[in-house]
């Protein structure tokens, strides 16, 4: 199995956190440390032909079996419970019906304290953006070239202004930890977004 989408790689999704702060069971060695992605061996004589991190493929099988599973984020964030793994038990049953309920909450702590941390929006512009963004999913399937031509004025108009915000964060001097808390992400993260803005 490969890494082709963001949702197969993070199966816990947080809403406007998803494309910073996506989830997943990570796993740690018996020593502790967490390992790096494994390697799909080739069939065909040597190499390799992707790699792995999703944790049911730390089994033993293509190298040493991970012995804990703990909530992990794609922000960098490692849970610090550690909770065994019973891999007699993970392999009677598809991946995705293994308990990993433990490492999920503890993500969904971080994610609230992420949470608690983003600028507050005023209850008016969040009832008018859930009732945009209601009508034009529903659009979607029954006029979708309604909702192409409504999703394309609400991204220009969202471009324009990011634009604008991103220059005056910056001739402002508001620090990247800021910004990041604001929004949700990392300092890296929203220098990244904010260049992109410019």
């Amino acid at each position: 199995m490969f890494h082709t989408d963001f949702v197969s790689m993070y199966p816990w999704l947080a809403n406007e956190l998803e494309e910073t702060h996506g989830g997943q069971p990570g796993v740690v060695n018996e020593d502790g440390i967490e390992p790096g992605p494994l390697s799909i061996p080739s069939h065909s004589g040597g190499g390799s032909i992707g790699t792995l991190t999703e944790w049911w493929a730390y089994d033993g099988s293509l190298g040493r079996a991970a012995t804990h599973l703990r909530g992990s984020c794609s922000c960098g964030w490692r849970g610090e419970t550690l909770y065994p793994v019973d891999w007699d038990e993970a392999h009677e049953e598809p991946p995705y019906a293994y308990d990993t309920s433990g490492p999920e909450r503890d993500w969904k702590q971080h994610t609230e304290e992420v949470r608690s941390a983003l600028v507050p929006l005023p209850a008016d512009l969040v009832a008018l953006l859930d009732q945009v963004n209601e009508q034009v999913a529903r659009l979607s399937d029954g006029e979708p070239l309604l909702a192409l031509r409504a999703g394309n004025i609400l991204l220009n108009g969202t471009q324009l202004s990011l634009q604008n915000a991103a220059w005056t964060v910056e001739r402002d001097g508001t620090s990247m930890s800021a910004v990041g808390a604001a929004i949700g992400c990392t300092s890296d993260q929203a220098a990244r977004r904010l260049r992109s803005y410019r």
